[in-house]
């Protein structure tokens, strides 16, 4: 609760100080990528992917410091999916009667999450309208959940096969908090154009968690990059 007092005080105070500017509402689609070699080894794996883009809606504050130069407060909300894949299979020392286990874990970690943007805003020199911007993203994940299938084959007992169907809570891949940094170019940037592209690259440190091995409880924390193309709609 606490939590999500603080970032809800960070929204109404950025819409309340530079709400009277009523900028441009922008709506993305990005393709995040994470950053992650997986050290399985024979013909075991453990991915973390994606194959579905990122969705996000922001609302920018702008704060005037000179003609060609200013600041941004960007609250906004997104939604990331990502895919976890892992096959692996023992046999030996750890498996009771040299008993064959294999592992097949197939799962879709999704979380809806609030950010805010601070960014510094530069326009290109010459008569282009064009500028570039840059800076920091912290944020909070609000709803999560993994949901798919967990299969352990025992190959020789007698009862060869368990099959488990998750659908629980993702704070475990997501984590509570997450921040970043990114850069980005708007060609577009005339104040009364209806339509303004931009352009964005991320990157997020350790935004999500890989579990390595379930039983001593071994984690590595996965960064992500990500590219974003926006659209942003004048509000008069």
């Amino acid at each position: 609760m606490k939590n999500v007092f603080i970032l809800s005080t960070l929204l109404v105070f950025s819409i309340t100080s530079f709400g009277q500017i009523s900028p441009a509402v922008k709506f993305s689609v990005g393709y995040p990528y994470a950053l992650d070699e997986d050290d399985s080894q024979g013909t075991d794996f453990h991915t973390i992917s994606t194959n579905v883009p990122t969705f996000s809606l922001e609302k920018p504050f702008p704060i005037e410091i000179r003609l060609k130069k200013r600041m941004s407060i960007n609250p906004g909300v997104a939604w990331h999916l990502f895919k976890e894949e892992s096959m692996w299979s023992s046999q030996g020392e750890d498996i009771e009667e040299d008993q064959i286990v294999k592992k097949d874990l197939r799962l879709n970690h999704q979380t809806f999450n609030g950010y805010v943007k601070v960014l510094y805003q530069a326009k290109l020199q010459g008569k282009t309208e064009a500028f570039i911007y840059g800076g920091a993203i912290g944020g909070m994940h609000f709803i999560t959940n993994s949901k798919g299938t967990k299969n352990i084959n025992n190959l020789i007992d007698s009862n060869p096969e368990t099959n488990l169907k998750i659908n629980e809570n993702a704070k475990d891949f997501f984590g509570m908090f997450y921040y970043g940094v990114l850069i980005g170019f708007q060609p577009n940037a005339r104040k009364y154009n209806f339509i303004k592209p931009s352009f964005e690259l991320a990157y997020y440190p350790g935004f999500i968690t890989k579990t390595l091995e379930e039983v001593t409880n071994t984690k590595k924390n996965v960064s992500t990059i990500q590219l974003s193309v926006f659209l942003g709609f004048r509000i008069k």
